[in-house]
């Protein structure tokens, strides 16, 4: 079996092409594949959406997948990022990762890939299917109801307890797949023209399975029920309700900034850390595609997006000359994340990642009596008292103050600008 180190890339990727697999599966034993450049602009083809890990080689996993869209009549060109850029090479790298919204929103399909088909995922998916229905999950709107944590009630449903059922466990099982924590899919999935879920043959409805992890996540005992059934990561089930909230967010509201997006994906797993800000800097607004660059170390990617959190709702662009500037339109004062919610991502581990104290960790996952007190400061406490919003001002770009007035619209520092003026 081959891994990508063993293909022979020609010439860097340059303008908006990319590189597409065209495969001959073998039923047996073999896949051929060929790599071709076509322009994104101008070429029919799908993507594939997996969890990093799953397909590290052109082995069996890889051969499960061409095999399983063969026999559904769909094998065409399909983007495979791992195989279709060259990870050797930084340069092309980055352009590439700044051309990925593009290339999963341009595919005619992207194809979620959970792993092959277990024994006990056809009762899983029933369940699922009759979930949605009795539910009226088609009509479903998030913004309506209140997130209290309640349990669901399956007898009104006319569904089975979820504790020790096994038609849960096989749906639980499902929605623990590695590709749930993984950080690249929110964007694969959000701005997908159309998207399939397949676990093997069997094909999953992508809304049913997303409404499906919104409400595991909203309930408690099914909550509680998933996380002593599910053998996935932890917080596995804040990660696959996370994934369909901002889904629905998405749709709704459009791109939020980087700081914003980030905080809802906390604890999800990337390779390279700073995969974890460049996964979702296509689905972010105010940022340019400068923004994702392999060749700056994670430090300074933390340290920028930690400047954009506190001086609230910038955005990031790059000049021609390559000078990184930040930028806000309005008053900077008005968009400030009141104290507690900074105090509720302060990380006491910044010195482990060698990042300053200021920095606001918005990436790692909170432990459970954490998230606790973060609701109860924020929901609870909120009235009885008036919690100040921060006003802080950037001196030479590498420190911050408090200070008692209102800041300048425009901060005299090199590496900011006010976009309004």
């Amino acid at each position: 079996m081959a891994s990508n180190a063993d293909f022979v890339y020609g010439p860097p990727l340059q303008g908006r092409n990319i590189r597409l697999i065209k495969a001959e599966p073998d039923f047996k034993t073999t896949l051929e594949i060929n790599l071709v450049e076509r322009s994104v602009e101008s070429v029919k083809f799908e993507a594939l959406s997996y969890c990093n890990g799953l397909i590290m080689s052109i082995g069996s996993n890889l051969l499960d997948v061409f095999c399983e869209l063969a026999l559904r009549q769909s094998i065409g060109f399909i983007w495979v990022d791992a195989i279709c850029i060259n990870q050797n090479d930084e340069h092309e790298k980055t352009r590439q990762v700044r051309m990925m919204r593009d290339i999963y929103e341009k595919a005619e399909r992207v194809i979620i890939w959970l792993g092959k088909e277990q024994n006990s995922d056809r009762s899983g998916f029933e369940l699922a299917k009759s979930l949605y229905q009795k539910c009226n999950g088609s009509s479903y709107n998030m913004y309506s109801t209140t997130f209290d944590f309640e349990d669901f009630d399956c007898t009104s449903r006319g569904v089975p307890e979820p504790f020790g059922n096994p038609d849960w466990a096989a749906l639980f099982n499902i929605l623990s797949n590695a590709w749930f924590g993984r950080i690249w899919v929110v964007q694969e999935l959000l701005v997908a023209q159309r998207s399939t879920m397949l676990r093997g043959a069997l094909g999953l409805n992508t809304e049913i399975i997303l409404w499906v992890a919104l409400h595991i996540g909203r309930h408690r005992n099914l909550y509680e029920s998933f996380n002593n059934f599910s053998e996935g990561p932890a917080f596995s089930a804040l990660m696959a309700r996370n994934i369909a909230t901002g889904y629905i967010e998405y749709k709704a509201r459009g791109p939020l900034p980087i700081y914003d997006t980030l905080s809802r994906y906390n604890g999800m797993d990337a390779t390279d850390r700073r995969d974890r800000y460049f996964a979702l800097a296509g689905i972010s607004a105010g940022l340019s595609a400068g923004f994702i660059n392999y060749e700056k170390p994670y430090r300074d990617i933390a340290c920028l997006v930690g400047k954009m959190t506190l001086l609230g709702f910038p955005g990031y662009c790059t000049q021609p000359e390559g000078v990184g500037m930040l930028f806000f339109a309005g008053n900077p004062n008005s968009r400030r994340f009141l104290i507690d919610w900074l105090a509720f991502h302060a990380n006491p581990q910044n010195h482990l990642l060698d990042l300053p104290s200021w920095v606001p960790d918005i990436v790692s996952p909170h432990s459970p009596g954490l998230l606790l007190s973060g609701f109860y400061n924020t929901d609870l406490m909120r009235e009885e008292r008036e919690i100040p919003s921060p006003e802080l001002r950037l001196r030479q770009g590498t420190s911050f103050e408090w200070s008692g007035s209102v800041a300048p619209d425009h901060i005299p520092v090199p590496d900011v600008r006010d976009s309004s003026s």
